[in-house]
């Protein structure tokens, strides 16, 4: 790392910058509130992302020297205190800058958890919420700008869920398994014709596994440039050789066990809206196990993690929404955790 820094500095100097260069971190991306303080859960979150790189060559930084803190309003510095998350996360003291890897059920370097929001309690913010990264290395700490998100941010339309799915197995020879499905025009909810230079979709199997469409076999057929590498996430403007809104050709078998599904999304200014995952059962349904939420074939508190970021609406990569439904009722909601804690403890 002392070469890196050194070698940059080097490089600062030679385009006519200061010596004394400072490794500032990237600014955090992907900063979205949610807002569940009407909600029986009342704990309304901060997602962000934070890079681990510098804002000047994107160059990758040491993760342990990396921390952050959440802001609001007129740039007020938010504590977090002993009395909220000491139980939760487990903090000793008050708290307003929070070291990267410090991964409790409350914070993480993902998302932050607020207790402060539920209907008893308004938001303890008025116009936004906002995050600041720091960089500490030999003594020296700088900071990325503080990158706000705003309560009156309005939500896009939602799109409509994808109709009349069909799938068409190959033969190995002539034709190559296609499925298809209707999103054209793409609309929302209520009949109006969405921009569609604003709308994407993606592709799902069984366990809301979402499909990677792979350069390597896909770009050849790009005809016009479309495509900037693995997608798992296709814009409805593109027009490719074998990839069209409402109509994918699989150039390889597709190997999901017994259904596929499309997801169409809609994003302005940076926030999305999305229909929800439409499915088209082409085999019959496997068995499942109740309670195994993230579909590894056990059950196990990596499942209680699972369902609670389903219930905050930040599903996991894999998860059955069969297995998550613990007291049986056709939905998951906040009583399956309850149910799905009293099977791990058997009671």
């Amino acid at each position: 790392m002392k070469k890196l820094l050194l070698f940059i500095a080097a490089v600062a100097v030679a385009f006519g910058a200061s010596a004394q260069f400072e490794m500032k971190p990237a600014n955090p991306t992907d900063v979205k509130w949610q807002d569940f303080g009407s909600s029986i859960l009342g704990q309304s979150n901060l997602k962000f992302k934070i890079s681990l790189k510098d804002a000047t060559f994107g160059i990758p930084l040491d993760a342990e020297n990396f921390s952050y803190s959440i802001f609001t309003d007129d740039d007020q510095i938010f504590t977090f205190t002993v009395a909220e998350y000491g139980g939760i996360a487990g903090i000793t003291e008050d708290m307003t800058e929070i070291p990267y890897g410090f991964n409790k059920y409350s914070m993480n370097d993902s998302i932050v958890f607020f207790y402060r929001t539920n209907q008893e309690n308004p938001p303890f913010f008025t116009e936004r919420i906002g995050i600041q990264v720091y960089y500490n290395y030999n003594g020296t700490k700088t900071a990325s700008d503080i990158v706000y998100t705003y309560l009156d941010q309005v939500m896009p339309a939602k799109p409509a869920n994808a109709t009349d799915l069909t799938w068409t197995a190959g033969d190995g020879t002539n034709w190559s398994p296609l499925f298809q499905f209707d999103i054209i025009p793409p609309v929302d909810v209520d009949g109006n014709t969405l921009l569609q230079a604003n709308v994407s979709y993606s592709i799902f199997f069984d366990y809301n596994e979402r499909y990677t469409f792979l350069y390597s076999e896909y770009g050849p057929y790009d005809y016009l440039g479309g495509m900037t590498g693995d997608m798992d996430e296709l814009p409805f403007s593109l027009i490719h050789g074998y990839l069209a809104p409402g109509a994918i050709h699989f150039l390889n078998d597709p190997q999901f066990i017994w259904r596929i599904g499309v997801q169409v999304y809609y994003t302005v200014d940076g926030v999305r809206n999305s229909s929800d995952i439409v499915y088209l059962e082409v085999n019959d349904a496997p068995a499942y196990l109740l309670g195994d939420v993230n579909a590894d074939h056990a059950v196990t508190i990596a499942d209680v993690t699972a369902l609670i970021d389903f219930l905050l609406g930040n599903p996991p990569a894999r998860y059955d929404e069969r297995a998550a439904d613990v007291n049986g009722n056709g939905d998951v909601c906040i009583s399956d955790m309850t149910a799905l804690i009293d099977l791990l403890l058997g009671s």
